[in-house]
């Protein structure tokens, strides 16, 4: 290029330059194209649960995920539905999500006292650049060798026969290229944490759908000394003396909370009574499938699911042995041929178990309320139930369990029982009176 072009040019430039304005540039579409570019960032359940229990914590002098001064730990998890809330079947996935949330919470109460790690890595370079053709080595080329290529040629040779493509065929044959370059690295961490949780309650509870089919539960749970205490008396059925507090209404609130209110109850919930006595209640939700008929049957079934799910909540409060494994693998592979391709391959597995070992445990509980409603995202039918565990009930129940064990009944004869009629439809009777409650 001559001087007078390069002059020329310059001042083709800066003519162009001067005639658009820097402000008329900015509001160009191709500009404002990278302008317009929002991230948006979702904020899910868990999130908000965080910050929400992070700022009350604070007030108190304590933080989450740590041992606090009062020997108490909050630790928060969260789950996905594997069903999106316009479907069947929801609810009892939103159950399920609970459940995975809770036992990954209490995964990671234990991992505070100590986890078993097992990890490895390593990688491996190979660089092998060559020029030329070795004059020794095909002088030297076995007759296998030889062999071998003909074998090869006369193979890709009958693939194109049967209709596979040259590029097909190239692509087999990807793997008898020379790699003058080769990078691989590898990595494994396993982690195993096993132990008893007692005394692990639910404290607060946020779930939402954050669209997309992604409907997540964050649950935040809290282990104390005296949840602990209270979960061995429970256990062992023991005397002991529970621990007192401050005296609260906790029973009447569950008994007059609003349906909508007791929706986002799950798990098993600690607190203090009338008389200031520690009190576990234990809540469990059921879907109630529409039904053309019989709908009435299919709530009690679903009352009576949603109890075993309640009482069964007390019981993990009081112990849960739990088995916790997580392994996570990574590998990165890079080739680099002679011919200028490249090949590359990564994998990350990452694998998560947790599992309760199975046990049994005597639980005397009882019945706080059994309410029905509407889950508020999906519209779904809930059958719901709520017991509850205190020291006197239990000291109760044991006096009770005494007298039928004491009781001695008169059989029954049924030898002039007469022949089983149809039912026939009658109106609802109520027998009792309001006194005797």
């Amino acid at each position: 290029m001559t001087k007078f072009t390069l002059i020329l040019a310059f001042f083709s430039l800066t003519i162009l330059l001067s005639a658009q304005n820097p402000a008329d540039l900015a509001k160009s579409p191709a500009v404002q194209e990278t302008q317009d570019v929002v991230s948006e960032m979702v904020e899910y359940p868990e999130d908000v649960l965080r910050e929400t229990v992070s700022g009350m914590l604070a007030k108190q002098g304590k933080s989450l995920g740590t041992i606090n001064s009062d020997g108490s730990i909050y630790v928060v998890a969260s789950a996905t539905t594997a069903r999106p809330s316009n479907m069947t079947g929801f609810i009892n996935s939103r159950n399920v999500a609970y459940s995975i949330a809770e036992l990954t919470a209490k995964m990671n109460l234990l991992r505070m006292a100590g986890e078993q790690i097992t990890s490895g890595r390593g990688f491996t370079m190979l660089e092998d650049i060559i020029e030329g053709e070795d004059p020794d080595a095909s002088h030297k080329a076995s007759i296998l060798e030889k062999a071998a290529r003909v074998v090869d040629q006369s193979l890709d040779k009958a693939l194109s026969y049967l209709g596979v493509s040259d590029e097909e065929i190239a692509k087999m044959n990807q793997s008898k290229k020379q790699a003058v370059y080769e990078q691989d690295f590898n990595q494994t961490v396993k982690s195993l944490v096993a132990g008893m949780v007692k005394g692990c309650a639910t404290v607060m509870i946020a779930e939402g759908d954050a669209g997309n089919d992604d409907y997540q539960i964050a649950v935040c749970m809290k282990y104390s000394p005296e949840y602990q205490s209270l979960a061995s008396i429970i256990k062992n059925n023991t005397d002991f003396q529970t621990p007192v507090g401050k005296v609260k209404n906790s029973m009447e609130k569950i008994q007059n909370m609003p349906e909508d209110k007791l929706i986002g109850k799950l798990g098993a919930q600690v607190t203090f009574n009338s008389i200031g006595e520690m009190i576990v209640f234990g809540f469990g939700q059921q879907e109630v499938r529409t039904s053309s008929s019989r709908q009435s049957a299919a709530f009690s079934r679903a009352y009576s699911q949603a109890r075993l799910q309640a009482v069964n909540n007390i019981k993990n409060f009081a112990a849960e042995d739990l088995v916790a494994n997580e392994s996570f693998t990574n590998i990165e592979k890079l080739r680099e041929y002679d011919d200028g391709d490249q090949a590359y391959f990564s994998r990350q597995k990452w694998e998560q178990a947790v599992k309760a070992k199975e046990s049994t445990l005597n639980l005397a509980t009882h019945e706080v309320r059994q309410w029905k409603g509407k889950h508020p995202v999906s519209g779904q039918d809930i059958a719901g139930f709520v017991v509850a565990w205190s020291p006197s009930n239990a000291e109760q129940a044991n006096q009770l369990k005494d007298q039928f064990q004491k009781g001695d009944p008169a059989k029954d004869s049924l030898k002039n029982a007469d022949k089983r009629k149809q039912t026939k439809k009658s109106k609802t009777t109520v027998t009792g009176e309001e006194d005797d409650l």
